[in-house]
């Protein structure tokens, strides 16, 4: 009977049937996202976690790979989630900003199921995986940071004296703007 649960509760979200997902935890729930930081509870908190990968994944599923029961009432489901990354998505406080791109990533969920009810949840994801997939990396930007870069270390190495220190406050902003072209997912909201 708990697996059928498990398996409808994914079946509700591919068929963006949140509320009735939803129903299928205890009012009281542990609903934990990681790497999302933020823990949940109950239906509204998954929910909003819901809502929020369907802001960022429209098309997104999870599909159960397998399920392995870790005790009486713990289930530990691998997933795999595909869609296509079209709204923000906001995790630890860094905003991966709508790249178009086609994104597969593993995941893993660990359920408590007692009495016909998910009563904890335990959602994870590899936050490496999510900036390898979803950072939309400037390379024009990139290039043309680097070159002044490039320009102002030769400026910095025939300075001396007080024009060192002029040299090197041009160059933090520069430095800063490439590291932004490079890892955009790195700007806080």
């Amino acid at each position: 009977m708990s697996e059928q649960l498990i398996h409808e509760y994914y079946r509700l979200f591919n068929e963006r049937r949140f509320e009735d997902a939803a129903s299928l935890l205890a009012p009281d729930a542990v609903v934990d996202n990681i790497p999302f930081g933020r823990q949940n509870h109950g239906p509204d908190g998954y929910c909003r976690f819901a809502t929020a990968w369907n802001t960022a994944f429209p098309d997104g599923t999870f599909r159960v790979e397998r399920i392995d029961r870790r005790g009486e009432t713990l289930f530990d489901v691998h997933l795999l989630s595909e869609g296509t990354h079209q709204g923000t998505l906001d995790v630890e406080g860094l905003q991966f900003k709508p790249t178009g791109a086609r994104a597969t990533f593993q995941l893993r969920e660990l359920l408590d199921v007692r009495d016909g009810s998910i009563v904890s949840s335990t959602l994870s994801l590899s936050l490496n995986e999510l900036i390898q997939q979803l950072s939309f990396v400037n390379y024009d930007e990139l290039t043309a940071r680097l070159e002044r870069i490039r320009q102002l270390t030769d400026d910095l190495l025939r300075a001396s004296g007080d024009d060192r220190r002029d040299v090197a406050n041009r160059l933090g902003p520069e430095l800063d703007a490439a590291r932004k072209a490079l890892r955009p997912h790195y700007n806080k909201r």
